[in-house]
Protein backbone atom coordinates (compact mmCIF):
# COMPACT_ATOMS: atom_id res chain seq x y z
CA UNK A 1 0.00 0.00 0.00
CA UNK A 2 1.52 3.16 -0.92
CA UNK A 3 1.97 5.67 1.63
CA UNK A 4 0.25 8.62 -0.20
CA UNK A 5 -2.77 6.30 -0.33
CA UNK A 6 -2.66 6.25 3.79
CA UNK A 7 -2.61 10.14 3.70
CA UNK A 8 -5.48 9.87 0.54
CA UNK A 9 -7.95 7.93 2.79
CA UNK A 10 -6.80 8.88 6.54
CA UNK A 11 -6.63 12.95 5.46
CA UNK A 12 -6.04 13.74 8.73
CA UNK A 13 -3.42 12.69 11.91
CA UNK A 14 -5.63 11.23 14.56
CA UNK A 15 -4.57 11.41 18.24
CA UNK A 16 -3.12 7.83 19.72
CA UNK A 17 -4.25 5.91 22.07
CA UNK A 18 -1.23 3.97 22.63
CA UNK A 19 2.37 3.74 20.70
CA UNK A 20 3.24 0.01 20.68
CA UNK A 21 5.96 0.24 23.08
CA UNK A 22 3.56 2.05 25.19
CA UNK A 23 0.67 -1.19 25.00
CA UNK A 24 3.87 -3.44 25.78
CA UNK A 25 4.49 -1.85 28.63
CA UNK A 26 1.29 -1.67 30.01
CA UNK A 27 1.82 -4.89 32.46
CA UNK A 28 -2.56 -4.81 33.78
CA UNK A 29 -3.65 -4.72 30.32
CA UNK A 30 -3.72 -8.30 28.64
CA UNK A 31 -3.57 -8.60 24.94
CA UNK A 32 -2.91 -11.31 22.56
CA UNK A 33 -0.67 -11.00 19.53
CA UNK A 34 -2.54 -12.31 16.43
CA UNK A 35 -0.98 -12.78 12.92
CA UNK A 36 -3.08 -12.59 9.86
CA UNK A 37 -2.28 -13.62 5.89
CA UNK A 38 -2.89 -10.97 3.05
CA UNK A 39 -6.42 -11.32 2.24
CA UNK A 40 -7.25 -12.90 5.77
CA UNK A 41 -10.35 -11.62 7.04
CA UNK A 42 -9.96 -10.31 10.64
CA UNK A 43 -13.95 -10.01 11.20
CA UNK A 44 -17.16 -9.58 9.43
CA UNK A 45 -19.83 -7.27 9.36
CA UNK A 46 -22.70 -7.77 11.92
CA UNK A 47 -20.78 -9.90 13.38
CA UNK A 48 -20.43 -9.70 17.82
CA UNK A 49 -16.76 -9.89 18.40
CA UNK A 50 -15.07 -8.99 21.96
CA UNK A 51 -11.83 -7.54 20.85
CA UNK A 52 -10.20 -3.99 19.79
CA UNK A 53 -7.16 -4.66 17.83
CA UNK A 54 -3.41 -2.22 17.94
CA UNK A 55 -1.94 -3.24 14.28
CA UNK A 56 1.53 -3.45 15.32
CA UNK A 57 2.83 -4.29 11.90
CA UNK A 58 1.22 -4.03 8.45
CA UNK A 59 -2.45 -2.54 7.08
CA UNK A 60 -5.75 -3.18 7.82
CA UNK A 61 -8.81 -2.38 5.59
CA UNK A 62 -12.16 -1.77 6.78
CA UNK A 63 -15.03 -1.73 4.60
CA UNK A 64 -18.99 -2.16 4.01
CA UNK A 65 -20.52 -4.01 1.39
CA UNK A 66 -24.30 -3.33 -0.35
CA UNK A 67 -26.39 -6.00 -0.65
CA UNK A 68 -25.68 -5.06 -4.49
CA UNK A 69 -21.97 -6.11 -3.95
CA UNK A 70 -20.66 -2.83 -3.88
CA UNK A 71 -17.74 -2.27 -1.75
CA UNK A 72 -16.55 1.15 0.35
CA UNK A 73 -13.27 1.22 1.74
CA UNK A 74 -13.90 3.58 5.08
CA UNK A 75 -10.38 3.23 6.47
CA UNK A 76 -7.07 1.73 6.48
CA UNK A 77 -5.27 1.25 9.41
CA UNK A 78 -1.78 1.74 9.94
CA UNK A 79 1.15 0.82 12.14
CA UNK A 80 0.41 2.61 15.86
CA UNK A 81 -3.11 3.02 14.89
CA UNK A 82 -6.59 0.62 16.14
CA UNK A 83 -9.46 -0.22 15.18
CA UNK A 84 -12.80 -2.31 16.03
CA UNK A 85 -14.75 0.16 18.92
CA UNK A 86 -17.98 -2.30 18.68
CA UNK A 87 -16.84 -3.21 22.24
CA UNK A 88 -17.69 0.23 23.61
CA UNK A 89 -21.55 -1.07 22.26
CA UNK A 90 -23.96 -2.70 24.21
CA UNK A 91 -24.39 -5.37 21.65
CA UNK A 92 -20.85 -5.32 20.44
CA UNK A 93 -21.85 -5.68 16.84
CA UNK A 94 -19.29 -4.66 14.30
CA UNK A 95 -20.67 -2.83 11.35
CA UNK A 96 -17.67 -2.62 8.77
CA UNK A 97 -15.34 -6.05 7.49
CA UNK A 98 -11.69 -5.90 8.48
CA UNK A 99 -9.19 -7.32 6.51
CA UNK A 100 -5.29 -7.32 6.24
CA UNK A 101 -4.48 -5.61 3.23
CA UNK A 102 -0.56 -7.08 3.94
CA UNK A 103 0.80 -9.30 6.31
CA UNK A 104 -0.50 -8.18 10.00
CA UNK A 105 0.83 -8.55 13.26
CA UNK A 106 -2.73 -7.49 15.60
CA UNK A 107 -2.29 -7.14 19.11
CA UNK A 108 -5.57 -7.86 20.52
CA UNK A 109 -7.66 -7.14 23.55
CA UNK A 110 -10.66 -8.00 25.07
CA UNK A 111 -12.77 -5.55 25.84
CA UNK A 112 -13.96 -6.99 29.48
CA UNK A 113 -10.14 -6.35 29.90
CA UNK A 114 -9.64 -2.89 28.23
CA UNK A 115 -12.80 -1.68 30.55
CA UNK A 116 -10.96 -2.92 33.63
CA UNK A 117 -7.71 -0.99 32.39
CA UNK A 118 -9.75 2.26 32.03
CA UNK A 119 -11.37 1.98 34.99
CA UNK A 120 -8.15 2.27 36.55
CA UNK A 121 -6.63 4.40 34.61
CA UNK A 122 -9.47 7.10 33.39
CA UNK A 123 -7.20 9.16 31.46
CA UNK A 124 -7.53 6.66 29.02
CA UNK A 125 -11.15 6.93 28.48
CA UNK A 126 -10.48 10.67 27.24
CA UNK A 127 -7.75 9.18 24.97
CA UNK A 128 -10.34 6.95 23.25
CA UNK A 129 -13.06 10.03 22.73
CA UNK A 130 -10.35 11.92 20.88
CA UNK A 131 -9.32 9.22 18.95
CA UNK A 132 -13.05 8.38 17.65
CA UNK A 133 -14.04 12.44 18.17
CA UNK A 134 -11.48 12.78 15.22
CA UNK A 135 -11.97 9.44 13.26
CA UNK A 136 -16.00 10.55 13.18
CA UNK A 137 -14.72 13.93 11.88
CA UNK A 138 -13.06 12.45 9.15
CA UNK A 139 -16.12 10.78 8.27
CA UNK A 140 -18.08 13.44 7.93
CA UNK A 141 -15.74 15.21 5.68
CA UNK A 142 -15.77 11.75 3.55
CA UNK A 143 -19.67 12.01 3.44
CA UNK A 144 -19.21 15.76 2.52
CA UNK A 145 -17.32 14.99 -0.35
CA UNK A 146 -19.98 12.30 -1.73
CA UNK A 147 -22.34 14.75 -1.80
CA UNK A 148 -20.21 17.66 -3.10
CA UNK A 149 -17.36 16.48 -5.69
CA UNK A 150 -18.28 15.20 -9.03
CA UNK A 151 -16.76 11.79 -9.69
CA UNK A 152 -13.89 13.00 -12.00
CA UNK A 153 -12.95 15.34 -9.32
CA UNK A 154 -12.74 12.56 -6.54
CA UNK A 155 -10.67 10.14 -9.23
CA UNK A 156 -8.50 13.10 -10.20
CA UNK A 157 -7.51 13.88 -6.73
CA UNK A 158 -6.55 10.29 -5.56
CA UNK A 159 -4.53 10.07 -9.14
CA UNK A 160 -2.83 12.72 -7.67
CA UNK A 161 -2.20 11.60 -4.34
CA UNK A 162 -0.78 8.44 -5.87
CA UNK A 163 1.12 9.73 -8.10
CA UNK A 164 2.53 13.16 -5.82
CA UNK A 165 6.03 11.24 -5.06
CA UNK A 166 6.92 10.64 -8.66
CA UNK A 167 4.86 7.51 -9.15
CA UNK A 168 3.60 7.45 -12.45
CA UNK A 169 1.84 3.58 -13.20
CA UNK A 170 -1.25 3.40 -10.41
CA UNK A 171 -1.23 0.08 -9.00
CA UNK A 172 -5.14 -0.71 -8.33
CA UNK A 173 -7.42 -2.13 -10.84
CA UNK A 174 -10.70 -0.03 -11.73
CA UNK A 175 -12.04 -1.95 -8.97
CA UNK A 176 -10.25 -1.11 -6.82
CA UNK A 177 -10.23 2.76 -7.40
CA UNK A 178 -13.77 2.66 -7.06
CA UNK A 179 -13.86 0.78 -3.65
CA UNK A 180 -11.23 3.51 -2.57
CA UNK A 181 -13.50 6.42 -3.22
CA UNK A 182 -16.73 4.62 -2.64
CA UNK A 183 -18.73 4.66 -6.10
CA UNK A 184 -19.09 2.41 -9.48
CA UNK A 185 -16.44 1.21 -11.56
CA UNK A 186 -18.62 2.66 -14.51
CA UNK A 187 -17.90 6.11 -12.78
CA UNK A 188 -13.96 5.68 -12.64
CA UNK A 189 -14.02 4.88 -16.50
CA UNK A 190 -16.02 7.43 -17.08
CA UNK A 191 -13.51 9.77 -15.17
CA UNK A 192 -10.02 8.01 -16.90
CA UNK A 193 -11.58 8.97 -19.97
CA UNK A 194 -12.50 12.43 -19.10
CA UNK A 195 -8.56 12.74 -17.73
CA UNK A 196 -6.92 11.31 -21.22
CA UNK A 197 -8.86 13.82 -22.81
CA UNK A 198 -7.34 16.45 -20.97
CA UNK A 199 -3.91 14.88 -21.04
CA UNK A 200 -3.54 14.06 -17.91
CA UNK A 201 -3.73 10.44 -18.00
CA UNK A 202 -1.77 8.11 -20.72
CA UNK A 203 -4.00 7.05 -23.29
CA UNK A 204 -3.54 3.64 -22.69
CA UNK A 205 -6.17 2.15 -20.58
CA UNK A 206 -3.74 -0.74 -18.72
CA UNK A 207 -2.26 0.22 -16.57
CA UNK A 208 -3.71 3.47 -15.43
CA UNK A 209 -0.02 6.23 -15.92
CA UNK A 210 -0.23 9.26 -14.88
CA UNK A 211 0.91 11.82 -17.29
CA UNK A 212 0.53 15.15 -15.87
CA UNK A 213 0.65 14.99 -11.49
CA UNK A 214 0.13 18.68 -10.99
CA UNK A 215 -2.08 18.96 -14.03
CA UNK A 216 -4.17 16.59 -11.80
CA UNK A 217 -3.69 18.81 -8.13
CA UNK A 218 -5.27 21.65 -10.53
CA UNK A 219 -7.97 20.17 -12.12
CA UNK A 220 -9.24 18.90 -8.64
CA UNK A 221 -8.61 22.24 -7.03
CA UNK A 222 -10.68 24.30 -9.92
CA UNK A 223 -13.63 21.62 -9.98
CA UNK A 224 -13.72 22.30 -6.26
CA UNK A 225 -13.80 26.12 -6.88
CA UNK A 226 -16.35 25.97 -9.38
CA UNK A 227 -14.64 26.79 -11.96
CA UNK A 228 -15.15 26.09 -15.62
CA UNK A 229 -13.10 22.99 -17.07
CA UNK A 230 -12.28 22.15 -20.25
Amino acid sequence: MDSNLMQFIDAERYPTVFTTDELVGQADLPFERRRYRKGEIIFGAEERHPFTYHVAAGIVRLYLSSAEGAVKTLFYHAVGTQFAFQGFKRDRMTCSTAEAVTDCELLAIDYADLIDFCDEHTEFYMAYIEYLFSITNSQTGEIANLSFKTGVQRVAQLLYALASDGETTVPYSIDELAAIIGTHRNTVSNALSHLRKLGLVEKSARPVRVRDAEGLRVFAEEARAGLSLK
